[in-house]
């Protein structure tokens, strides 16, 4: 696809991203995405959940100070770049959670990073990983949850959704069959 730029989500992100979304439910995650971006592709390797963060049901405050020790630690760790954040949107009661950038979420937002939000939900029936809308959907156990990327233009400040890549999540079903 000429002239259209897509996040690749390794397994080992994927996993971080669904684990720390499932591991604090009901409350919101917060976390690092790190990676590298070629031409028409911005492929992220790692996400790193920020234990510091203060966590509520419709909001994360990220304890920057603690989350700068990391960011300066990073490049003598390893040589990849931080791209942005990744957070979940929890389901609270009956109200859903989408996968969708809330106003203060584009008011945060980095010119030239990345934004992966996670909507997750108490599943009501099982699904199937795929890709669907620019998204990746599918159920967990007892959970449903979407994920959706977002991209903040250096130039503009316009917010793009890029689709997602994941053959990891889209072949998980298979993979795990028994």
């Amino acid at each position: 696809m000429f002239g259209t730029t897509e996040i690749f989500l390794s397994d080992k992100a994927f996993m971080s991203i669904i684990l720390s979304s499932v591991e604090v439910y009901k409350n919101e995650c917060h976390g690092a995405l790190l990676g590298f971006q070629t031409q028409g592709r911005i492929i992220v390797e790692y996400a790193i959940p920020f234990q510091s963060a203060k966590r509520k049901f419709a909001e994360v405050t990220p304890n920057w100070r603690r989350e700068l020790k990391v960011i300066e630690v990073l490049p003598k760790l390893i040589h990849l770049q931080k791209l942005g954040y990744f957070h979940s949107h929890p389901q609270f009661g009956e109200k859903r959670g989408f996968a969708q950038l809330s106003e203060t979420d584009k008011k945060y937002m980095q010119e030239g990073e990345i934004e992966m939000i996670v909507a997750i939900n108490d599943a009501k029936k099982t699904a199937p990983w795929t890709e669907t809308k620019n998204k990746l959907s599918g159920t967990l156990g007892k959970y449903h949850l979407t994920v959706a990327g977002f991209y903040k233009k250096k130039k503009d400040s316009k917010i793009t959704q890029y689709r997602i890549l994941c053959p990891y999540a889209t072949g998980f079903d298979y993979a795990f069959e028994q």
